[in-house]
């Protein structure tokens, strides 16, 4: 476990774009009990996906303009932009120069990209806060992803699954503040969820298209297998019982197995935060787009556990009592 002390969250706020896709209207692909099946397990009702141009840094984008706003941050005070996501605009440059630029962030400003998932949020926030520790003042976080983009139609392993949203997180120094993280990869497990980039593929190298593929038997198999036990073991080193957890968000998976993590380690289901139903999966935005789809206040030991791609997790403790949660917006136009 590492802490990470004189640093705070300071706000967070979410974007999903407006076509809303309702999972039962897909009964005419699957066929009705089959779809009602797939719902039940995975239990999406319904999701939001982008259009043909919206990106992912254009859903954070507007959650960042409005977290600035809120918190009326000075724009010169922000010392850093991290964009975390597995669908950038482009190959290269870093998306987050991009929305530096966009934003009106000043120069001395750096801002660089991280390539993770389901994951993502965590490592994100342990890389933001230990620039705030470093002496950064401020840093602006960018958490968001367009999954729908490289789902395969017909796949119903991650067709009725994946949604598409953005985030922004606002992490500054704060005498007294602290987030305690635990993190772990086992790269042996790779393929279990991939898109090849075939541009990329010694194989193929005239084509660039990438789908998602998804093994759900091993991805399922390595979450209930990782997730409990990092739980489990991170709240015993924090020296805290799981009915001492005012909040525990999880990646949003899906919900059959989320409710087996919180069983495992004995969470109620009143302390698991769930809105895989309204939203999907939203890779790595789904721990802030859980937050801000129920902004309450009595956040003061909040649990955050990001865990798939890679295979990767991680997880958080962070004090939420007075952290600004914007409720979920719905934009429509990314552009």
């Amino acid at each position: 476990m590492l802490a990470i002390n004189n640093v705070s969250i300071q706000g967070i706020a979410s974007t999903v774009p407006n076509k809303k896709v309702c999972n039962a209207d897909l009964s005419q692909v699957y066929g009705e009990k089959e779809t009602l099946k797939l719902i039940s397990s995975i239990g999406v009702n319904s999701r939001y996906v982008v259009d043909d141009i919206t990106t992912a840094s254009d859903l954070c984008f507007h959650a960042a303009r409005r977290l600035i706003a809120e918190l009326n941050w000075e724009l010169e005070e922000i010392g850093a932009v991290i964009f975390v996501s597995q669908t950038p605009d482009y190959q290269l440059p870093a998306t987050a120069c991009i929305l530096q630029h966009k934003l009106g962030i000043p120069n001395e400003a750096m801002a660089f990209d991280i390539n993770l998932g389901c994951s993502g949020y965590v490592y994100g926030l342990k890389v933001a806060s230990s620039l705030v520790n470093a002496g950064v003042k401020k840093v602006l976080l960018l958490v968001g992803d367009t999954i729908s983009k490289i789902v395969k139609p017909g796949d119903r392993s991650t067709e009725l699954l994946f949604g598409d949203a953005g985030s922004a997180t606002a992490i500054q120094y704060k005498p007294g503040g602290s987030l305690h993280f635990e993190m772990g990869t086992d790269g042996a497990g790779w393929e279990s969820i991939v898109a090849r980039n075939q541009i990329l593929s010694k194989a193929n190298r005239g084509s660039n298209l990438a789908s998602l593929e998804m093994n759900g038997g091993e991805v399922f198999t390595f979450t209930l297998k990782r997730v409990p036990a990092l739980v489990n073991n991170f709240l015993n080193e924090l020296q805290l019982d799981a009915k001492q957890v005012d909040v525990c968000i999880y990646h949003q998976a899906n919900h059959f197995m989320l409710k087996h993590l919180a069983k495992k380690s004995k969470l109620d289901s009143e302390q698991v935060a769930i809105s895989i139903d309204e939203f999907g999966n939203t890779s790595c935005a789904s721990i802030p787009v859980t937050l801000c789809s129920r902004p309450q206040k009595n956040y003061k030991k909040s649990l955050l556990v990001g865990f798939g791609v890679g295979l990767s997790w991680g997880a958080v403790m962070a004090d939420l009592s007075d952290t600004l949660l914007i409720p979920v917006e719905v934009i429509s136009n990314g552009k």
